[in-house]
């Protein structure tokens, strides 16, 4: 009740501040400049579209000086985006409304697309996309299983980067922050009105890492990223248009670097004499002080390429035809030390390629009578294979080598090769019942079938003596969408909505035997009833909206313990459908002009989650037990975002000056709300401050300047018998820069 207590307090103070301020310096206010959300596949004021949906421009982008979509966490009520830092290419966990994923290995679909130029990014891994170039994102909030398709269950970040100017131009960026971090970013445009060409490339490098190896006592945490976008725009005649975009990128880095923070109980400790001197404290007894003792903790990489191909034609007045073909790959390279102690008790070697290709058809009117409509065909094919080398130094625990100092360590090698293909047909159609009210009906059809292939033996692939399985399953779906706005009057939409996500079943990629390598789960979905209100008031001076949503979980994939007698330790961790859940909340944005210099902005979610049904093995004992008590992931009850922006005329250019504070309650990063890894409340104060002279802009920002070291990941290895281990979010930060623009 006090969290609800507070969120209306907040609220409803900066909503009645707003007002009267704005009210006070009107006749010196501008009015707010209309966003347009491609957000249903056709541009839209986003005070017209019956969803909740949060929008930045190219401008918001660039003076928030984000350097990946974490960075824009702050931009949307009950959002969090943390990086698992369990691999290269920042595998990346998205939570909506507290639906997420927490999980590294690919078999884990998302919960949330990160689509980038009309291509869904398939995998965690890859999907904390960098923010360079980019034109406008939008941060789809709910299920939007109509059109995005499968694995949208929590909702879409949608992002879109610049187009070709078809004129000779471009834009050199250069920047220096802490730990020693450089930054060159440009681009340039160049051809003519119908062969429009643009290159993007940019190179960061962070050479001092922000953690202190107590091994060798240097510094861990560098990195050093390198990309390189070719984007080409042809207009073929008056009514088609074909753009091609070819982005390779590559990623250098060091090896992520587990916390112990296992208690006095734990293996580690009781064995081991590795243990965290107290609740929440790690070994090292410092959040940015680990112990990494992989001699290949250096040699992280991750190599990415993107190529997509889409086609705009214009039928005629009153119909389009698009086509996007996407294609990506990865590749990925990591020594991992994941028991964080001097010893090597668990280590692993994983070098995973990944491939999609996806194709998408729709057809879209624009017609004058009161029905409009997007239909279209969606095709998806993906693939992913990791041989893995797991390097166990705990065998003597079960007896299964000697007890011996140092300690012998055994690897154990699995290869695992997964694949999907989906196909789906998909529409959604506007029906104007009279001049207010507005029906909205979709449905998608998805067919997919997923298939595994799992191998392991005394020596590395391929080597499948022990065990050599291949499984294959085939799941049905359909998504629908009901939705009804009354449109009150120019300023004021009222809306309802029915909606429901998929998210697909499979495989485990991380299987002990061959009973769990081929032991399926089921999809799971989320369905969620919403309604809502849009409002522009004071002469288009403030803008306010709100909605109520309340979505039910079922059949949730959770990671779960099964007897396994073929294992050292008699247990398996297998993925199962053992949960049903509630998600239900409030969530508020506002967005005021004080006057001609002075804006105020602020996003506030308010998150009631619960399971309604957790019953779950998490010892291998065989039988399940009652976990309903316990609290969702990444599933605060309060968070907020207060965003104060000032700009005024300073001699002959232009400052900008923009404080924001971005509040996210208490909340668990252990499935098994672990209170060693267990978030309080924490406020992140970002800072940034530009001055435009002509072509050139002077900029300096601040992230986390209060320096929050809240864990991004918490996870207890065999519920926690072993160890549990956790990450830190990053300590601040700053950096300035130089922009020119020519």
């Amino acid at each position: 009740m006090r969290s609800i207590f507070n969120f209306f307090a907040i609220s409803c103070f900066i909503f009645v501040s707003a007002i009267y301020t704005s009210i006070s310096f009107a006749q010196s206010s501008e009015g707010i400049e209309e966003i347009v959300v491609t957000a249903r596949k056709k541009e839209e004021n986003i005070q017209e579209t019956a969803l909740s949906v949060s929008a930045l421009s190219a401008r918001d982008i660039e003076n928030r000086f984000p350097s990946d979509i974490r960075d824009l966490a702050g931009e949307s009520p009950n959002l969090i985006i943390d990086d698992l830092q369990q691999g290269p290419g920042s595998p990346t966990a998205i939570f909506i409304r507290g639906v997420g994923v927490s999980d590294v290995e690919k078999n884990f679909d998302p919960t949330t697309g990160v689509v980038l130029d009309g291509v869904f990014v398939g995998a965690n891994s890859g999907a904390m996309l960098k923010t360079i170039d980019l034109e406008s994102v939008e941060i789809l909030r709910g299920p939007q299983g109509t059109l995005f398709g499968r694995n949208t269950v929590a909702g879409v970040i949608n992002l879109t980067r610049t187009k070709p100017t078809g004129e000779v131009g471009g834009k050199l960026k250069v920047g220096y922050g802490d730990y020693d971090t450089t930054i060159v970013d440009g681009i340039l445009n160049f051809g003519t009105p119908n062969a429009a060409f643009k290159i993007t490339g940019t190179h960061r490098e962070q050479a001092e890492g922000y953690l202190t190896n107590l091994v060798d006592n240097k510094d861990l945490g560098r990195e050093e990223y390198t990309q390189i976008t070719f984007n080409s725009l042809f207009t073929v005649n008056d009514n088609v248009e074909i753009e091609l975009t070819l982005t390779d990128e590559q990623q250098d880095q060091d090896a992520h670097t587990a916390l112990n923070l296992g208690g006095s109980t734990t293996w580690w400790c009781a064995v081991y004499g590795q243990c965290s001197p107290g609740l929440g404290i790690p070994q090292s007894g410092d959040r940015y002080k680990v112990y990494n003792n992989e001699p290949k903790r250096r040699d992280a990489s991750f190599e990415s390429f993107t190529g997509i191909l889409e086609v705009r034609w214009q039928l005629s007045d009153k119909y389009k035809l698009d086509y996007i073909l996407g294609r990506k790959t990865t590749d990925e390279e990591v020594d991992q030390d994941w028991d964080g102690t001097p010893l090597t008790l668990y280590h692993t070697d994983r070098n995973a390629e990944y491939e999609q290709t996806s194709h998408e058809i729709r057809l879209t009117s624009d017609l004058e009578g009161p029905l409009n409509y997007v239909v279209g065909l969606y095709k998806w094919d993906s693939e992913y294979t990791i041989p893995m080398e797991s390097r166990i130094g705990f065998f003597d625990l079960f007896g299964a080598v000697p007890t011996q100092d140092p300690l012998i360590v055994v690897p154990i090698y699995n290869y695992t090769h997964q694949e999907t293909d989906s196909i789906a047909v998909f529409f959604e159609a506007d029906y104007d019942i009279n001049e207010q009210i507005t029906l909205t009906v979709g449905g998608r059809y998805i067919d997919e079938e997923k298939s595994s292939n799992a191998c392991q033996g005394p020596g590395p692939y391929p080597d499948c003596s022990a065990i050599n399985t291949y499984a294959d399953k085939n799941w049905t779906k359909f998504t629908p969408k009901v939705a009804v706005s009354y449109q009150a009057n120019d300023d004021l939409l009222y809306y309802l909505s029915y909606s429901q996500g998929y998210r697909s079943g499979g495989f485990n990629g991380r299987w002990g035997n061959e009973f769990s390598a081929v032991r399926p789960y089921k999809p799971e979905t989320v369905t969620n009833i919403e309604a809502g209100l849009k409002s522009t008031l004071l002469d288009n001076r403030l803008r306010f909206n709100l909605a109520i949503f309340d979505m039910e979980y079922e059949d949730k994939q959770l990671d779960v313990d099964i007897p396994d007698t073929l294992a050292a330790i008699g247990r398996a961790t297998v993925t199962d459908n053992v949960a049903e859940a509630s998600f239900k909340g409030i969530e508020l944005e506002l967005y005021a002009i004080i006057n001609q210099n002075f804006s105020v902005d602020l996003n506030v979610g308010y998150l009631d989650a619960s399971y309604d049904e957790f019953f779950a093995d998490f010892t291998g004992s065989g039988t399940p037990a009652d976990f309903t008590y316990l609290e969702p992931l990444r599933a605060p009850d309060l968070t907020w975002t207060l965003g104060l922006t000032y700009e005024w005329e300073a001699g002959p250019g232009l400052a900008y000056v923009r404080a924001s504070a971005h509040h996210i309650g208490e909340h668990h990063t252990s499935q098994l709300n672990s209170p060693t890894t267990f978030n309080k409340e924490q406020t992140l104060i970002d800072l940034s401050m530009n001055y435009e002279f002509n072509n050139t802009v002077f900029a300096f920002f601040a992230k986390n300047i209060t320096e929050e070291d809240g864990f991004t990941v918490g996870y207890d290895v065999f519920a926690g018998a072993a160890w549990t281990y956790g990450m830190a979010r990053k300590p601040r930060t700053w950096g300035i820069s130089i922009t020119q623009t020519f």
